[in-house]
């Protein structure tokens, strides 16, 4: 791997992991700015998962995380309002922030 191609994909790591990482308000936001399901912030930090997987320990937790969120059919974890309400997103939260530094 390249240096260009190692920076591109730490760039897109740190992207998911910002996003994850963000408030519930922030991830409303860009849900609707990009006009697309709550799952996708799973589905973006997933891509990434693969690239950085094993690196940071804390990002299998993260992933965990949504896969016990997936796997739990009883409430609706990917509604805009859960960003907010759901445990689980906290978790992941919290989760981002520490592997980010902040």
């Amino acid at each position: 791997m390249d240096q260009g191609d190692a920076a591109r994909r730490v760039r897109l790591v740190r992207e998911a992991l910002v996003l994850v990482a963000a408030s519930a308000e922030e991830q409303r936001e860009w849900v609707l700015r990009v006009g697309v399901g709550t799952d996708e912030i799973a589905l973006m930090f997933d891509d990434v998962w693969r690239l950085g997987e094993g690196l940071v320990p804390g990002l299998r937790a993260i992933d965990e995380i949504f896969e016990e969120m997936s796997d739990d059919r009883t409430v609706d974890h990917w509604s805009v309002a859960a960003l907010a309400e759901d445990e689980g997103w906290e978790r992941a939260r919290v989760l981002a922030r520490e592997i980010l530094g902040r």
